[in-house]
């Protein structure tokens, strides 16, 4: 492999992984529900469903459980070591971003720094060890787009590889159907010609990683969920509450503004939003000089707006809805740069400079409280939460004592189990009664053993107030108190924790 690259995966997997043994890793129950799911796994309890994306009745593919549970299985299910797996496949994309920078440039140069731009890249750098199933689709959506130029150029396997990494995506995360959606587009735009051969195989190969979802409605009779999953997607759905349209195109024109932001000008919305525009400009006139989209400009186009689909039929409100179109655009943003290197060199050397100062500020100020830009509640992160447990430990000085929880979801204390489970009787040797709401059904519900009252040393989590209902916040803090009484409070930022004594009956 070529040196330069091994540089770069290794300058980016240290970006990515900087700050994740210092607790700069978000923690809350989606990683928690995964962490579960992928032990299960590794302990020879194999699973066909992922994870439910934000529309009932949907679900993405399982493959992100199994990825995970490589990590989770070898180090006895430390989050940090499956953060650290991640950022190393999120690294690995640089491959596939060098060899399409280098295609489309017919310059080393050009790749070198298309490499550069993603290895520095904050976006990346968040996205790298999210504990979530859209991490991984900034690798396979960059072989994805690497294949889908192979095959404009006529190779023989372009389609059936293109369709290998489509399908690895929507295992990961379901909305990336979309890209089945520019498989087809791409065809017709660019006059694609297709083999019957090529068909049948992209066709078989698709199936076979896909088949799981087959699997799973057919096993927990989900059909007619899914039928009404998709139906939901749609924005006529409930013809009399429509979201505007001007609500949508703005949604849209932020998106794409923040796409630039957060991989260019992290620092400043404002340059993001408009080198956004203005590779968009640059791209739409080069076509229109060549009187023509077949050609490399055309191409980055198609890429940069491949996912709008997504934002037709729904997804437009995840906070992820970019993932994986940081490939092109860096190449729109390559094509920028070296238009604006023929007008004035030092401008250009500038705007670099700008953009490496701009994406290392935003890392080494944001990475240490976690993927905060993709994550709500922001102080969930293992370094208040490992410090809260330690806390809770150091208070009992080696004696049994309980906690109870309130979290979001309400009522659900996956985290607080998985964490305990894991890092508490890992390094203090026992685990904490649970005297909250019964657990019975949860992921998590045998992790620690359960009590009817509070012990005698005992504790309350309460987790950040964001996305809890502020009606059943007050309830059940009224709850906590008619139980117990406060002693103290420490605070980790939003996250709390609370020292507690049975009230005397």
């Amino acid at each position: 492999m070529n040196k330069g690259i091994i540089v770069f995966i290794i300058l980016a997997f240290i970006l990515r992984i900087f700050f994740i043994f210092d607790g700069g890793l978000s923690f809350h129950y989606d990683m928690a529900r995964d962490a579960y799911q992928a032990l299960a796994i590794w302990q020879g309890d194999l699973k066909i469903q992922g994870p439910p994306t934000t529309t009932d009745g949907l679900f993405s593919g399982v493959g992100y459980y199994y990825l995970l549970s490589i990590p989770y299985g070898l180090s006895g299910g430390d989050p940090r070591v499956a953060a650290i797996f991640l950022s190393l496949i999120s690294s690995l994309s640089i491959i596939p971003i060098f060899l399409l920078t280098k295609d489309l440039f017919k310059s080393i140069t050009w790749a070198y720094l298309a490499a550069f731009l993603f290895a520095i890249s904050f976006e990346a750098t968040q996205y790298g060890p999210w504990l979530s199933n859209p991490s991984p689709v900034i690798f396979t959506a960059a072989w994805f787009f690497y294949f889908l130029r192979r095959w404009q150029k006529g190779e023989r396997w372009g389609l059936p590889l293109t369709s290998v990494f489509a399908s690895l995506s929507v295992q990961m995360e379901l909305f990336t159907l979309f890209l089945f959606f520019a498989i087809i587009a791409f065809k017709f735009i660019f006059n694609i010609k297709v083999s019957l051969q090529q068909l049948f195989t992209s066709i078989l190969i698709s199936s076979l990683i896909l088949i799981t979802f087959i699997i799973s409605a057919i096993k927990f009779n989900t059909i007619n969920q899914i039928f009404n999953g998709f139906s939901n997607i749609s924005q006529s759905a409930d013809i009399n509450f429509r979201i505007k349209f001007s609500d949508l195109l703005l949604n849209y024109i932020d998106r794409f503004a923040n796409l630039f932001t957060n991989n260019f000008f992290p620092s400043n919305i404002f340059l993001g939003g408009i080198l956004g525009l203005i590779v968009l400009i640059i791209l739409i006139k080069f076509i229109s000089q060549k009187k023509s989209i077949n050609n490399i400009y055309g191409f980055i186009l198609f890429c940069l707006l491949s996912n709008f689909p997504i934002f037709l039929f729904g997804g437009q409100n995840a906070t992820y809805t970019m993932v994986g179109i940081v490939t092109p655009a860096i190449l729109g943003v390559c094509i920028l740069l070296q238009n604006f290197l023929r007008i004035n060199r030092s401008l250009t050397f500038g705007l670099i400079l700008i953009m490496i100062l701009s994406n290392l500020y935003m890392i080494f100020k944001i990475a240490p409280q976690g993927e905060i830009i993709l994550v709500i509640p922001q102080d969930m992160n293992l370094k208040n939460q490992l410090s809260l447990i330690d806390e809770t430990y150091r208070q009992s000085i080696g004696q049994p004592f309980s906690i109870n929880t309130l979290t979001l979801p309400l009522w659900t204390n996956t985290t607080w189990a998985y964490l305990y489970s894991w890092y508490g009787q890992k390094n203090y040797g026992y685990v904490p009664s649970f005297y909250g709401r019964d657990p019975v059904g949860q992921l998590g519900e045998n992790s620690l053993p359960k009590t009817q009252k509070p012990l005698a040393e005992s504790f309350f989590i309460i987790e950040p107030p964001e996305g809890i209902p502020s009606r059943f916040f007050v309830e059940e803090i009224q709850t906590e108190d008619s139980k117990t009484e406060l002693i103290t409070e420490t605070n980790y930022n939003s996250l709390k924790l609370q020292k507690r004594a049975p009230l005397h009956e």
